[in-house]
């Protein structure tokens, strides 16, 4: 059954994205809880994307927003995070969509200030009708 499928004809990740390695690097500092480092790489991966890559760049800004949350930078968590629900809008992303949502959740220590509300009027669009449960 492997041998019938084509890279060439679907492709993978890291055939499609020169950046690849460095996305899994960066994802996975932010869930190691090495949110700085994380936030530079994404710093450095996100402004190279070929504007093609537009959906993917709404889920790598959503993830720098998880990182910056947990590097304890609410307010810019909430910009990024803005960015990104306007990708995902644009582009109709449901991957970006479910990112949000790790922002979401590394923003719960300042969910009851100004910040945390600013985030859920943020993620309104993206987050309307699903089950926060």
């Amino acid at each position: 059954m492997l041998r019938r499928v084509s890279a060439e004809q679907w492709g993978t990740a890291c055939l499609r994205n020169p950046q690849y390695v460095e996305v899994q690097r960066a994802t996975c500092y932010t869930r190691l809880g090495e949110a700085r480092a994380a936030d530079r790489l994404w710093s450095q991966i996100i402004p190279s994307a070929p504007t093609a890559a537009r959906r993917d760049v709404g889920v790598w800004t959503a993830r720098q927003a998880t990182a910056v949350a947990k590097g304890g930078e609410p307010e810019r968590a909430v910009e990024l995070s803005r960015s990104a629900v306007r990708i995902a809008l644009d582009t109709g992303s449901a991957r970006a969509r479910r990112e949000l949502g790790t922002v979401e959740t590394a923003m719960r220590p300042w969910q009851a200030e100004a910040i945390g509300r600013d985030l859920a009027e943020v993620l309104a669009p993206v987050t309307e009708g699903r089950d926060h449960g």
